[in-house]
Parts: structure tokens; C-alpha cells; sequence
């Protein structure tokens, strides 16, 4: 344990470090102060320093206290690195400064960041792929340039994000790129700070669009680095939300690179508002009502999930099981991105019905191999649940229930007016016609209805516009009858110039 001599002991070590050019890109209401990320770095450069051989790769309760205002570049700043040996064989450095107020000359000691550099060789957390290869909801898009101008404003050399950041209820994803930059920590002992600054950008305008704040992180409760990120390579971050009652917020955060594999994994990242309530999102970053856009249908099924098909990362072809990979292979651009976008929601489908979210994303077979239709996969001994998946042109949606479900996405188009003939009878023509929806509204409601019962029943498309006769038509809830039987209930949700219909096919008839 190099200078300590009992547990508990602490030493303390002089620092002085020169401010980088590119420090002054990173401001807190006027004032450049130095980064969370930099505040680890140098603590584990002085640790390593101290301590030659302490691991400092996995880190637990960092805490960033008070900001480290710093003076313009290049020049120095004296700080101090108390490092105290704990019980585990485990070290917690503290970064302090000390100022003199006053004519008094009183002088005060600030503590800036505390980490825990935890003993021990790392252990790489399983992570379901899946999860991170998109998101689950409909997502809004923010382009870096309105990252940087209006909500998160710090200079260039901290621009990080370098594709429009992707935010749905379910969390973030951003691309982010580490700017070949010279480092004054010879090394870099836990990698480019600049990917895990960007992912912090990212969760900071998850925030502002989803809780109203404009957050800064305050603490870490463990961070592990597996593979230290370099600069000048891209890499993915993909944000969860794990909590955002009370007076903060707590993220999860995976740093996944180009070929799928995790570089770092955090659990626990706090942030709050640091402003004193000075600091508020611009109004056009408000979610307002469009949250998830399926809430009215989730309550007549079991499960159902949104995939935004245009958001899959590159490395979505990682999440496939043998007999998925095998069926995209001969599939051009377009129907495998649709394929591949359907097999994600049917996988986020299992897992919210198990609760389980480290499965790998390749175990997870979503395809029956007797007939090639979606499927849910579950444990075994799970309740038997059918499933039903569609797309359109941007989204991919998967439902499920104990009873035969259909689902579908169409586009709502008045081209769909000209063959309504095909698959609508004369008495469902005239409705269509006579509807307040409007005419491509009612036609593409009938025709969405027809697509999820023939999914429902498992019966081809034409046997569902013979079967199936649509006798009410409204904007959330249809009506119909199959065979002449007893009325059942479509359930319809509309995103954008997207119509989403539901269709549960109870065995009495009733929800």
C-alpha cells in the first residue's frame, strides 16, 4: 500500500496541474470550471503516481462537491490529493484546494471530487445488447449544433456528440467521438474523458426534455472502465433513466463501441440542478403531452413496444439469435432494417413480460420456427402469451396477450381511397365516406383493423377483408365483427401521420 501504514491512514500529496487550453471550453454560467471527468482522471493519475500498481479502473461513490473554478490556460493551479486506505485494500482520493478570504487572511479548505478506487481485478457486467441498439417509444431528435447552442453551451473543444441525439421515455442514445487532444496527464489512466463527458451532455438534455431541469452530475456510485476509450474513435452511449421524483435525477449509463462491446458501465449517475432553480430548458424541448404516444392502448394487452426503426445503432446485427441472423442474410437494405427493427421490439417485448434484462440479446429467438411468425420468447414455465408485430416506413411495434392479438402501423394516406373497393364491403364504403375523420382517416382505420385481425387469427390478408366487417369507426375505438359474431373493439393511437390499431380477440367478446 506504498506510504500507508495502517488502514485508515491518510496521506496527503501536493498537486499542481497546468489548465489546458481546451478547459476553458467547459463553463458554468460564465465561469470555467474543471470537469467532473477530469476531476477522476486526475485523481487516478495521483493515485497511480502515490501508489504505482493501485488499480484505479473501477470506481465507486464519486461525489463532485463544489465546482474547481479555473484561472485562464496555462496556468497552474495548486490542489491537494488526500489518499486514505480502506478496509478492502480499496483507496479514496479527495481532491482539495485551499484559498485565504479576506483581509482576515482566513483560509479555507474546499473539497471538489472524492472517488473510491475499488481493489481487485474488474468483472464485466452482462448487458442485454438489445436494450442499447435502440430505444424503446417514439424518439425526438436533437441535432448537435442545437445541443450546443442552447442547451447544453459549453465551447467546441467539449462537442462531443457528433449525430442528433435520440430521447424517448425510454432513455438516450448519442454517437459520440473523442477529439484527438494532448492530454497534461501523461497516460490517461481511465481513457478519453471526453466520451463519458458527452454521455453526460446526453443525459443532461434527456433532462431538460423529459423533467424539466437543466442537470449537472453530482456523483458516480460506481463506474467501471473496461476498456479504456481513445481518443480520436466514436463510441455510443446509451442513457437510462432509472429515477426522477424528488430534488434529482439518477441515470445508467453504457459507453458501447462500433462492434457492440462495452467499454464502460456506470450505475447511479446523480445530477441535479446546480443553478439554484437560475437555469431553465427552452419550451421547444418539452415532451408536453407526446411522452409515449401508445399509454391509450397499453392497458388492452399484456405488453406492446414501439421501435423507431430509423434509430437502430450499427450494432443491432449483434442482437440477432442464429435463426434470426440466418432469415436477414439475403434481405436487401429496406426489409432488413424493417426485419431488424421487429426483432428488437418482439425481444423488448420478453423482456418487460419476464423482467429480465441480462439475458443476451442472441439468446432471445423471436421468430417460431414452425411457420416463421413473431414470437415472444420466454422462460420456461412462463404463461403462454401470443404475439403479433407490423411496421410501416418508421416504426416496427410488437403486442402480446394471453388471448390472439393483432397489431399494426399503418400511414395514413388517401391513396389507400382508391382500392378501398378491394377491402372494404359497400356498407363499410359508405361508412368510410360518411366518417368526421375524414375520408384517408376512416379508410385507413379500416384497413389497419383488417391487417391486425388477420395477424390475430393467423389467416391471410384476403380472408380478413372477406371475414371481417368493420361496423364503427371512430378515432380511438372502432368496432367490428368476424364471421357475424359478437362486436370486439379496435383500439387505435395516432403518432404523427402514423395510425397504430390494436385488436385483442377475448374469448367472450368483452376487454
Amino acid at each position: 500500500m506504498g506510504n500507508f501504514s495502517e488502514i485508515g491512514a491518510t496521506v496527503r500529496h501536493d498537486v499542481t496541474f497546468v489548465v489546458a487550453p481546451h478547459w476553458g471550453d467547459h463553463h458554468f454560467q460564465g465561469r470555467a470550471v474543471l470537469p467532473a471527468v477530469e476531476a477522476m482522471q486526475l485523481l487516478a493519475h495521483c493515485c497511480g503516481r502515490a501508489l504505482p500498481g493501485t488499480p484505479v479502473r473501477h470506481i465507486a461513490q464519486a461525489a463532485f462537491e463544489k465546482f474547481l473554478e479555473l484561472p485562464p490556460a496555462g496556468h497552474s493551479v495548486a490542489a491537494f490529493c488526500d489518499l486514505t486506505a480502506l478496509p478492502d485494500g480499496g483507496v479514496q482520493a479527495v481532491l482539495l484546494t485551499r484559498t485565504q478570504t479576506g483581509a482576515t487572511g482566513i483560509r479555507r479548505t474546499k473539497t471538489h471530487a472524492r472517488v473510491v478506487f475499488k481493489p481487485g481485478p474488474l468483472s464485466e457486467p452482462a448487458i442485454a445488447l438489445d436494450l442499447a441498439a435502440a430505444l424503446a417509444g417514439p424518439v425526438f431528435r436533437v441535432v448537435p449544433e442545437r445541443v450546443y447552442d442552447e442547451l447544453v453551451p459549453f465551447g467546441p473543444a467539449f462537442h462531443t456528440i457528433t449525430q442528433p441525439v435520440q430521447l424517448s421515455r425510454d432513455g438516450a442514445l448519442a454517437a459520440l467521438k473523442a477529439a484527438d487532444r494532448p492530454d497534461v496527464l501523461t497516460g490517461m489512466p481511465l481513457g478519453s474523458p471526453l466520451v463519458l463527458d458527452g454521455a453526460m451532455h446526453a443525459a443532461c438534455v434527456w433532462a431538460q426534455r423529459f423533467a424539466n431541469v437543466v442537470a449537472f452530475p453530482l456523483g458516480i456510485d460506481e463506474r467501471l472502465i473496461l476498456r479504456p476509450t481513445c481518443a480520436g474513435e466514436t463510441y455510443w452511449a446509451r442513457i437510462f433513466s432509472v429515477k426522477t421524483d424528488g430534488a434529482g435525477l439518477v441515470f445508467d449509463i453504457w459507453i458501447i463501441d462500433a462492434l457492440g462491446r462495452l467499454r464502460e458501465w456506470l450505475k447511479g449517475v446523480r445530477m441535479r440542478d446546480m443553478s439554484g432553480g437560475r437555469l431553465h430548458p427552452p419550451e421547444w424541448i418539452g415532451c408536453g403531452r407526446d411522452a409515449d404516444g401508445l399509454d391509450a392502448l397499453r392497458p388492452h394487452c399484456a405488453a406492446l413496444t414501439l421501435i423507431d426503426r430509423d434509430g437502430l445503432l450499427p450494432f443491432s446485427d449483434g442482437c440477432l439469435s442464429a435463426d434470426e441472423r440466418q432469415r436477414v442474410m439475403k434481405m436487401g437494405p429496406r426489409r432488413r432494417q424493417g426485419f431488424m427493427a421487429v426483432r428488437l421490439a418482439c425481444k423488448r417485448l420478453a423482456r418487460d413480460l419476464s423482467g429480465d434484462r441480462t439475458m443476451p440479446a442472441g439468446d432471445l429467438s423471436t421468430v417460431r420456427t414452425q411457420d416463421g411468425r413473431p414470437a415472444c420468447p420466454l422462460p420456461e414455465g412462463a404463461p403462454s402469451y401470443t404475439c403479433a408485430a407490423a411496421h410501416d416506413r418508421r416504426f416496427a411495434l410488437a403486442a402480446a396477450d394471453q388471448q390472439p392479438v393483432g397489431v399494426d402501423v399503418e400511414t395514413v394516406a388517401a391513396r389507400l381511397l382508391a382500392s378501398l373497393h378491394l377491402f372494404a364491403n359497400a356498407c363499410e364504403q359508405a361508412r368510410v365516406n360518411a366518417s368526421p375523420l375524414g375520408a384517408s382517416q376512416a379508410a385507413t382505420r379500416v384497413w389497419s383493423i383488417k391487417e391486425a385481425v388477420a395477424k390475430a387469427l393467423r389467416i391471410t390478408l384476403a380472408d380478413a377483408w372477406q371475414r371481417t366487417e368493420v361496423s364503427a369507426l371512430g378515432k380511438t375505438q372502432s368496432q367490428l365483427r368476424i364471421d357475424a359474431g359478437h362486436v370486439v373493439e379496435a383500439f387505435h393511437q395516432t403518432l404523427g401521420e402514423h395510425l397504430v390499431t390494436l385488436v385483442v380477440l377475448r374469448k367472450d367478446g368483452a376487454l
